[in-house]
C-alpha cells in the first residue's frame, strides 16, 4: 500500500510537469509494472473529482497534439534503444503502450483546455457582447442559455451571442453572482485571467478584481477552479456548497462560507467578518460611486465585523458603520471623510 501511494505521488508530479530528472527515470521504470495502468487510472479519477472527461475539445487540433505526443514518446524510445541495446521487445512495447495512458491523463486534467478558446473560422465567428458596469451600478444579465448573472459595480462581463460549441464560455473582470442553467453535456466556464471556474449547473459568486485575491464561493452544486499557465494546469479546488477558495500570489486557501451570505450578495447584503475598515469602504466605493478618505490612516486598518444592506441610501449605511466602528464622518456629495 505504501508503495502504491509513492507511485501515485510520482504520477501526479509527472502529470503536472513537476518531475526532477531522477523522477522521470523512475516514471519510465514504473511504466514497466503490470499495475501501472491501474495506478494512472486511479490518479485520473482522483484529479477529475466527478466531472465529465474533456471529450469536447477542438478535434482537429487535439488530434495534432496527440500525434505530437506519440511522436515524442516514440522518439524517446528510439534514442533509448540505441543506448540500451539489450532492452527487450516487450519492454519497448510496454513503454509505447503507456503513451495512450499519459495522453488520457493530459486530456482528463485539461492540459489542452485552452484549445477551447481558439477562434472559429471568420465565417463562423459570433458577435461578442460586453457589459461593463460603472461604479455605483449593478445589473442582471440573462445569458443565451438562460443562465443569470448578477454583475457587480465596476465589473465587466463578456459572452457570445450564442453558445454554439460544446462548452459555454464567458469572461469576467470584477465580481458577479451566477445562477447557471444545468446542462451536463455543455460545461459552463468562466475565465478570470488565467483562472477557469467550471460548473455544470450551480450558483456561486466570483470576486476577481485586478490586484486583489480571486475568490470563488459556492451556494449550490459543485464548482471546479483551475489555474492555466501555458500548457500547465494547476487544480486549485473542487468546491461544494458552503465552501470557498481564495487565490493570491500563487497560493490557494480553502475555507467555509455561509450559503445565505453567498446568495444574499446579489440583493445587496454585504457581510464582513474581521475585515479592515479600508476593505469595507473600498467595497462601498464600488456600490455607491463615492470616495473615502481618512483623517487618521491608522483608523483604516482597524478590523470589524458588520452586516450592511447596500440597497439603502449611503447615509443609513454610514450610521450603522460608524456605530460599529466607533468613528465620526462627514458626507459631502460623493465624498466621505472619516475622522
Amino acid at each position: 500500500m505504501q508503495a502504491e501511494n509513492t507511485h501515485k505521488t510520482l504520477i501526479r508530479k509527472y502529470i503536472h510537469n513537476d518531475c526532477t530528472p531522477a523522477e522521470l527515470e523512475s516514471i519510465k521504470e514504473l511504466m514497466k509494472l503490470p499495475q501501472a495502468q491501474r495506478l494512472f487510472d486511479e490518479v485520473l479519477n482522483e484529479s477529475w473529482s466527478g466531472f465529465e472527461a474533456e471529450l469536447d475539445l477542438d478535434q482537429p487540433r487535439l488530434n495534432h497534439k496527440l500525434q505530437e505526443f506519440y511522436n515524442r514518446l516514440q522518439k524517446d524510445e528510439t534514442e533509448q534503444a540505441q543506448v540500451e541495446t539489450s532492452k527487450s521487445f516487450f519492454e519497448k512495447r510496454t513503454y509505447l503502450r503507456f503513451a495512450a495512458v499519459l495522453a488520457a491523463a493530459i486530456l482528463s486534467l485539461g492540459t489542452y483546455g485552452l484549445l477551447q478558446l481558439k477562434k472559429t473560422p471568420a465565417s463562423e465567428q459570433l458577435a461578442i457582447h460586453e457589459i461593463a458596469n460603472p461604479m455605483g451600478q449593478q445589473s442582471r444579465i440573462v445569458l443565451p442559455d438562460s443562465s443569470e448573472v448578477f454583475l457587480g459595480a465596476g465589473s465587466k462581463l463578456k459572452f457570445p451571442e450564442r453558445f454554439t460549441s460544446k462548452t459555454r464560455e464567458i469572461s469576467l473582470e470584477g465580481e458577479a453572482f451566477f445562477q447557471v442553467t444545468k446542462n451536463p453535456h455543455k460545461p459552463f466556464i468562466i475565465h478570470t485571467g488565467t483562472v477557469q471556474t467550471k460548473v455544470l449547473g450551480t450558483s456561486f459568486r466570483i470576486e476577481a478584481f485586478r490586484g486583489l485575491p480571486l475568490t470563488v464561493s459556492v451556494a449550490t452544486g459543485k464548482v471546479r477552479v483551475d489555474d492555466y499557465k501555458g500548457v500547465e494546469v494547476h487544480s486549485l479546488a473542487v468546491l461544494l456548497p458552503g465552501q470557498r477558495v481564495s487565490y493570491d500570489s500563487g497560493k490557494a486557501r480553502q475555507g467555509t462560507v455561509d450559503v445565505e451570505e453567498v446568495k444574499g450578495w446579489k440583493d445587496g447584503r454585504l457581510v464582513f467578518r474581521g475585515a479592515s475598515l479600508r476593505e469595507i469602504t473600498n467595497t462601498l466605493e464600488r456600490w455607491y460611486n463615492v470616495k473615502f478618505d481618512y483623517g487618521d490612516s491608522g483608523k483604516s486598518k482597524e478590523k470589524i465585523s458588520v452586516l450592511l444592506q447596500a440597497s439603502v441610501p449611503l447615509a443609513k449605511i454610514m450610521k450603522v458603520l460608524s456605530v460599529t466602528g466607533h468613528f465620526k464622518y462627514k458626507i459631502d456629495t460623493n465624498h466621505v471623510r472619516i475622522h
